[in-house]
């Protein structure tokens, strides 16, 4: 079964505009490195910590997922395939490397980062394992902005195509 052209048009804005927001969580997050600098009180702390855990776990990984799902549903039920291209198997690497970091190592990390300011209050801000913690997201985040925005790239500019199919 395939998609008629409307049915993958719709498709097309749907992944689109989740992986827009994806990319965009990624952004807030990493920019909030930057805020976090000028924190002074606990509650300052808290109020940070909870803010990017609540980004990160309720917004950037429904989205992550939901861009996957949509890219499944794309490649199942249109011509494109799942590996027909170079660029769409670049996309995929790209999409499962994160969510698969992101699940197992990053998600993970931004708990415990959140449960240390918890219970450290502003004390954390010295706590090695905090700032070996916040550091590893702040570089995650850059490096996650980069891939998608490789893979976006990929995916408008079609390198490495075989055929005229666009």
């Amino acid at each position: 079964m395939k998609l008629n052209k409307n049915q993958q048009k719709l498709l097309k804005i749907a992944h689109i505009i989740v992986a827009i927001l994806w990319l965009s969580c990624v952004i807030v997050l990493t920019g909030l490195m930057y805020v976090s600098q000028q924190i002074q009180t606990s509650e300052e702390l808290y109020m940070y910590t909870y803010i990017y855990h609540f980004i990160d776990m309720s917004i950037l990984t429904p989205t992550a997922i939901l861009t996957l799902l949509t890219g499944i549903i794309y490649s199942s039920f249109t011509p494109w395939g799942y590996a027909k291209h170079k660029w769409i198997i670049y996309k995929w690497v790209v999409t499962l490397c994160i969510i698969i970091s992101g699940t197992f190592y990053l998600g993970p990390l931004t708990e415990s980062v959140l449960t240390l300011v918890e219970s450290e209050k502003i004390l954390a801000l010295k706590d090695v394992q905090y700032l070996h913690s916040v550091t590893i997201l702040y570089y995650a985040g850059i490096i996650n902005f980069f891939l998608l925005l490789s893979a976006t790239v990929v995916a408008v500019f079609k390198p490495w195509k075989k055929s005229s199919t666009r």
